[in-house]
C-alpha cells in the first residue's frame, strides 16, 4: 500500500529529522593523540579471529532491518531484547555484518585504520585490507569480498558489489563513525549521533521511520520506533534487559567481559581485580579525588555503551600482535562518564620539562631519572588544560585534564604515554617502539 500524498510523507521525514537533532544530547569519545594521516588506506586482515557470541545471537533472525517495506517498523525486533544490544544489532554488508556501534579503529603503531566486520555463517571478525587502485583516493579490497573505499580525507566510502555504500564521516573526536547506509534503489538510512559523536542516539530512514535509543548510565534501556501503517502513525516501545542490573554493563566490573564482543585471540579477556588495583592507584596518582585511569584496556564503566567492542590487543592469524587503542597508553578522566573535571599532577622528581603545552593536542613532556620502578623515563601527557606547574607536597599539579584534542560538549580527559630514555615528545612513528606500559612503571598494592 502506498501513501496517499506524496508532500505528507516529506513532511514526516522532516519533521523526523528536526525532532531526533532536537533530542540528540551532548557526547564524546576518547581520541588517539597526534594521530597522522597515513598517505595509505591499509586494513589488517584477521580472517580467523572469532567472536564472542552476542546476547541475542541465540536468534540472529529476529533482527531485521526492512529498509523496503515502509508499513512496517524500520528494524523488526523480537518481543524481549537482551542486555548487550549495542554489540549484537549489526546491518548487513554482502557476507558479513557491520557493527553499527563500531568506530574505524586507527592503529597508529602499524598506521592503518581497522573495518571491523562480522561473518554471517560463523560470527568470526574479519578485517578487509585495501590497496591503492589507480586514483589516488580509490582503494580495492584484495581479500575476495570486493568492496572499493573512497577514501576523502574527512569522508570514507565503502561499496560493496551491489551498489550500497557506507559513508563514514569523521566526528569532532576525531573518529570515523557510520553515518549513512545508501542502497543501490535509492532507499537509505541515516545514523544521528550526539553533538560530539560518542553516543548513536538513532536511525531516521528515507521514508521517515525513525528508531531512537533510550539511554541510562546502564546503556541502552529500550529502542522506541514510530512509522506510518494504513496511512496512521504509530508509536511502540521495546524493552532491553530486565531488572536484574548486571555488573558486565559496566567496562570495570571485575571478573566480566564488560558488554564486549571479545575475540577468542583477545590478549586479554577479562577485567581482573589486579587490574581494577592498579588502575585505581594510577588515579590516585595522576588525578584528582574523583579521577578514574583506564591503564589497562578496559575504559571506564560510563563509556562501556559508547565503545561495545573489544579494543584491546589481539595475536592475529600471523602470530603477529596488533595493538589495541588502549594499549600502552591511559586515559585519565574525571569520573566514570568521562563528563567531570579533574586537577591533573605528577609525581615530584623530574629534572626537565616542556615551556609550553603543544599547538594541537596540548601534549608536554617530563623526564624522570628515575620514576616508580623504571629508570631513565619520559612521561608524555596529552590534552593538558591550563599548563601551569605548581608543588602540592609529593606531587606537581601541571593543569586540568581535557586540553585541546581531549574535551568535547560533555567529555573531558587526558592521554598519558611512558617512552625509554630521555626522549621529549617522539614523532608518530618512533613512539610506538618506545612506549612503556603503564602498569609496569608503578607496582600495584599487595591484597
Amino acid at each position: 500500500m502506498h501513501f496517499p500524498c506524496r508532500p505528507i510523507r516529506f513532511a514526516l521525514h522532516l519533521i523526523s529529522l528536526i525532532l531526533f537533532l532536537m533530542n540528540c544530547t551532548a557526547g564524546a569519545a576518547p581520541r588517539s593523540p597526534a594521530r597522522v594521516r597515513p598517505q595509505l588506506m591499509h586494513f589488517a586482515s584477521v580472517p580467523n579471529a572469532r567472536a564472542a557470541e552476542p546476547p541475542n545471537s541465540e536468534n540472529p533472525g529476529s533482527y531485521k532491518w526492512n529498509v523496503d517495506d515502509r508499513q512496517v517498523p524500520l528494524l523488526t525486533l523480537p518481543a524481549h531484547l537482551a542486555a548487550g544490544l549495542e554489540q549484537s544489532l549489526t546491518y548487513p554488508l554482502d557476507q558479513f555484518r557491520l557493527p553499527i556501534f563500531q568506530a574505524l579503529n586507527y592503529d597508529d603503531e602499524h598506521g592503518k585504520y581497522l573495518l571491523p566486520l562480522i561473518s554471517q555463517a560463523n560470527t568470526a571478525i574479519h578485517f578487509v585490507e585495501f590497496l591503492p587502485s589507480a586514483s589516488r583516493t580509490t582503494f580495492t579490497s584484495v581479500d575476495g569480498t570486493n568492496i572499493q573505499l573512497v577514501d576523502i580525507d574527512t569522508l570514507k566510502t565503502f561499496r560493496t558489489l551491489n551498489g550500497t555504500k557506507y559513508i563514514f564521516v569523521r566526528y569532532p573526536d576525531g573518529e570515523f563513525r557510520c553515518a549513512t547506509i545508501k542502497q543501490a534503489n535509492g532507499a537509505s538510512l541515516n545514523l544521528l549521533y550526539t553533538a560530539n559523536g560518542l553516543t548513536l542516539h538513532g536511525v531516521v530512514d528515507s521514508f521517515g521511520r525513525t528508531l531512537t535509543f533510550n539511554y541510562t548510565d546502564d546503556g541502552i534501556t529500550s529502542i522506541t520506533q514510530t512509522w506510518m501503517a494504513n496511512s496512521e502513525g504509530v508509536t511502540k516501545t521495546w524493552m532491553v534487559g530486565n531488572e536484574i542490573v548486571d555488573a558486565a554493563k559496566h567496562a570495570h566490573a571485575v571478573g566480566l567481559v564488560a558488554l564486549k564482543s571479545i575475540p577468542t585471540n583477545a590478549v586479554t579477556r577479562m577485567y581482573t581485580a589486579e587490574m581494577a588495583a592498579s588502575d585505581r592507584m594510577l588515579a590516585q596518582i595522576f588525578g584528582g579525588p574523583n579521577a578514574v585511569a583506564g591503564a589497562n584496556g578496559f575504559e571506564p564503566a560510563g563509556l562501556a555503551a559508547a565503545y561495545p567492542l573489544y579494543r584491546g590487543d589481539v595475536i592475529g592469524d600471523d602470530g603477529e600482535l596488533r595493538r589495541g587503542h588502549l594499549s600502552y597508553a591511559m586515559h585519565l578522566y574525571g569520573s566514570s562518564d568521562g563528563q567531570r573535571d579533574s586537577p591533573l599532577y605528577l609525581p615530584a622528581g623530574f629534572t626537565s620539562h616542556s615551556g609550553e603545552a603543544s599547538p594541537t593536542d596540548a601534549a608536554v613532556t617530563f623526564y624522570y631519572p628515575r620514576l616508580g620502578n623504571l629508570t631513565d623515563v619520559t612521561v608524555a601527557i596529552f590534552h593538558v588544560a591550563n599548563f601551569q606547574i605548581s608543588y602540592e607536597g609529593e606531587r606537581v599539579r601541571i593543569g586540568n585534564i581535557g586540553g585541546p584534542g581531549g574535551s568535547s560538549a560533555s567529555y573531558k580527559h587526558s592521554h598519558i604515554e611512558f617512552y625509554r630514555g630521555n626522549t621529549g615528545l617522539p614523532s608518530a612513528a618512533a613512539r610506538s617502539r618506545l612506549r612503556i606500559n603503564p602498569v609496569l612503571v608503578f607496582a600495584a598494592p599487595e591484597r
